[in-house]
């Protein structure tokens, strides 16, 4: 009779482990597919900024250029090089 009652226990607590087991699985599921669709974000995000980042880039180079030539001419007509 003791055998019975404890083998019921036993019973009890997997089918509680299995349960849980169960709650945590499809939240890991859930938690995959969210992770997913992050990562897509994420991605075309990287793309939009290195874009902005490449333009800021040549902006800048053509507004050394930009500064070069005409501080340089401005010298050469001041006389001061």
């Amino acid at each position: 009779m003791a055998a019975k009652a404890t083998n019921t226990k036993v019973d009890k607590y997997r089918d509680e482990m299995l349960e849980r087991v169960t709650r945590l699985e499809e939240k890991l599921i859930a938690n995959y597919e969210v992770t997913k669709e992050i990562r897509v974000d994420v991605k075309a995000q990287n793309g939009r900024v290195r874009i902005l980042e490449n333009k800021q880039s040549w902006f800048a180079g053509i507004l050394a250029a930009i500064t070069f030539v005409f501080g340089s001419l401005f010298a050469w007509f001041k006389g001061d090089y």
